[in-house]
């Protein structure tokens, strides 16, 4: 499930000004045995179809007979939209020359570079022109970046623009991708990297390490399909099942204390909760009445037992319910133990064990103001913690994304379909970021093991 390569459709302009564009011929064009794709960083800095698209037009016919050896990046008429390096490698030529000294001004601006097993890869029309000009007068290469220098993945290496036989076209990369020195497809490597929204990312690699135990994401679809990423890094692998209708609020929790997360949902339409004890497709194991119609499921170890059950936000009084067991298949919820409230039935609330006691507890985030407060026991009070996080219209998501035993908060940002996670419970850039899906998508978090 490739929810990327769904919104890669540039308009009918750009694909026509694009597809004009000829090329120098500077590679073999035969097309080499690709044994897919690397873990790359995707070559133009933003996210798709807002800061820049592209299409499949690899072979497509260009001028004198010669076929399109790249992928176009297009970047909605901006020009200087940042440039990184796909993987660590080393500049082998810009603007064709080998050597640092020996620089050909005049065909500004191309790079290329050199990575391990036998890759290359190729930034061409890179940013020639002072800002609001066409003047040709700019030097679209980051500074430093020169042959034999050594570069990492997500470095900043240039510009966006239309340098070369490009001038007087839409703005855009066009990157290549070359392996033992024969040019291959690029357009499923763009699908595949990682996308990133700043330069600067020293490493791919994902959060949790090899003996660390951390929660991964689950995004859930309308139509009921959960997909349950394997890591955070991209590309993930997704293993993806059905379970619930349209309409229904999603959670994941440790039902029967085994370690493993599994499905829940509230379902309002009968006011009934259901879960099922394993990632996969099938009926519940367990239902239960939950609570009033407009009441929101908040799922936690709440009593430190190994089990996480399901407690109740009512909205109406503004109060956090707390009920320590599941209720009884085809019953109730039964009471709560306790109740506590909050200041105000505008707030979100959410559930993470915030300090690694093991004991889940109650934060919220306030929408107003873009705060985050998080309490280290379950009672009405000052919180223990407050910082300022995210923007309107972001929803929240909790887990251990690094395997630290503490929670800590990320957010969803529907707008542009991503997801940014923090290590610390501060305010601060996101220590990780990643495309997440479509809006109508719902994410929660889960521990697969």
């Amino acid at each position: 499930m490739n929810t990327l390569s769904l919104q890669r459709v540039l308009t009918p302009m750009l694909a026509l000004l694009l597809a004009i564009a000829a090329l120098p011929l500077l590679a073999n064009a035969a097309d080499a045995a690709d044994p897919g794709p690397p873990d790359w960083i995707f070559p133009v800095v933003g996210t798709d179809g807002v800061d820049f698209a592209y299409s499949d037009t690899f072979g497509a016919p260009r001028g004198a007979g010669r076929t399109h050896h790249g992928v176009d990046i297009g970047t909605y008429g901006i020009k200087g939209v940042p440039v990184v390096a796909a993987a660590d490698g080393v500049i082998k030529d810009v603007n064709w020359s080998s050597e640092a000294d020996d620089l050909n001004e005049e065909r500004c601006c191309t790079l290329a570079i050199q990575h391990a097993d036998g890759w290359e890869t190729w930034y061409i029309h890179l940013n020639n022109d002072d800002p609001g000009t066409d003047n040709g007068l700019a030097w679209g290469i980051a500074e430093g970046i020169l042959p034999g220098v050594e570069v990492k993945a997500g470095q900043l290496i240039g510009w966006d623009g239309d340098s070369g036989n490009a001038e007087g076209t839409i703005p855009h990369l066009h990157w290549e991708v070359h392996l033992n020195g024969a040019v291959v497809n690029p357009t499923p490597h763009a699908d595949a990297a990682l996308r990133i929204l700043e330069a600067g990312v020293a490493s791919i690699e994902p959060p949790c390490g090899e003996d660390l135990v951390c929660d991964t994401v689950v995004s859930v679809e309308d139509s009921g399909v959960w997909s349950l990423w394997d890591q955070l890094q991209w590309p993930v692998t997704k293993d993806s099942f059905y379970f619930g209708n349209p309409g229904d609020l999603p959670f994941m929790g440790d039902w029967d204390g085994d370690g493993i997360e599994t499905p829940g949902l509230y379902r309002q339409s009968d006011g009934f909760v259901y879960v099922r004890d394993s990632n996969t497709e099938g009926i519940a194991d367990l239902e239960f009445f939950f609570g009033n119609p407009d009441d929101v499921p908040l799922v936690g170890d709440f009593d430190g037992d190994g089990r996480d059950s399901v407690s109740i936000w009512r909205i109406s009084e503004a109060r956090i319910y707390i009920i320590d067991e599941l209720g009884a298949d085809g019953e109730g919820l039964g009471a709560a133990e306790y109740f506590f409230d909050l200041d105000s039935s505008s707030l979100v609330p959410f559930v993470g064990d915030f300090d690694g006691d093991g004991i889940d507890t109650i934060g919220y985030h306030d929408p107003s103001s873009s705060t985050v407060s998080l309490r280290n026991s379950n009672s009405a009070g000052e919180p223990d913690i407050t910082f300022s996080y995210g923007d309107p219209g972001d929803r929240i998501i909790v887990g251990d994304w690094d395997g630290d035993g503490d929670d800590t908060v990320g957010l969803y940002r529907p707008s542009n379909g991503r997801l940014y996670l923090n290590f610390e419970n501060a305010s601060a850039p996101a220590d990780w970021n990643g495309s997440a899906g479509f809006p109508k998508y719902l994410l929660t978090a889960g521990r697969q093991g």
